[in-house]
């Protein structure tokens, strides 16, 4: 019975096969099915194109009158020099050794011992090196005690110029960033030769 069953198994795996092996054909539709969608046709707007317009002639600015600088006021000092001003063309400019540090030095103890007010003797950078609570003020008496010595002076905002002839003039800066009086040998900075005011 086992074998009758087999021979059935397999005859009817047989019939299965030959009866799935039927070939599929499909028909390609020739016309469209309604869950098409047809197509979509956007519009696009092309812009117009406009002529260049003319450009306008701009007419020339009239020539306005150059302003005249503001002369700037003369450097701060106690009295007029006597030498004439020299304004070399080439002057030669080294950092030999100072003839003028002398009365700098002097003219600056002379200020501090003079004028207190306007130093913190408090706060110093060095023994002497006091801070200048009134910059302009300390330039001003520095100059002035120069002239007092026969120096002519020039302050540019930054440095002293100082010459007591026309044949040299030496630079000097007194203060330091910190607004401390800068001291010599640190505060000469060299000498032109002949003198640049």
């Amino acid at each position: 019975m086992s074998r009758s069953r087999s021979l059935l198994a397999l005859a009817a795996g047989v019939a299965l096969a030959f009866v799935s092996c039927q070939t599929i054909t499909e028909q390609v539709p020739t016309e469209p099915t309604p869950t098409e969608l047809a197509p979509i046709t956007i519009p696009v707007i092309m812009p117009v194109p406009q002529p260049t317009p003319t450009p306008t002639a701009t007419p020339n600015p009239s020539p306005s009158a150059t302003p005249t600088p503001t002369p700037a006021p003369p450097p701060p000092s106690g009295a007029g020099c006597s030498l004439p001003p020299s304004r070399p063309s080439n002057p030669v400019c080294t950092d030999d050794s100072p003839a003028l540090l002398g009365q700098v030095e002097r003219a600056i103890t002379r200020v501090t011992q003079e004028h207190p007010e306007i130093f913190d003797f408090g706060d110093k950078k060095c023994d002497n090196c006091y801070l200048v609570k009134n910059v302009s003020r300390f330039i001003s008496e520095v100059l002035r005690a120069l002239a007092a010595e026969g120096v002519c002076t020039f302050w540019d905002g930054e440095e002293i110029g100082a010459k007591n002839s026309n044949d040299f003039s030496e630079q000097y800066d007194i203060l330091l960033a910190s607004d401390h009086i800068r001291r010599a040998p640190g505060s000469y900075r060299g000498v032109c030769r002949p003198a640049l005011f």
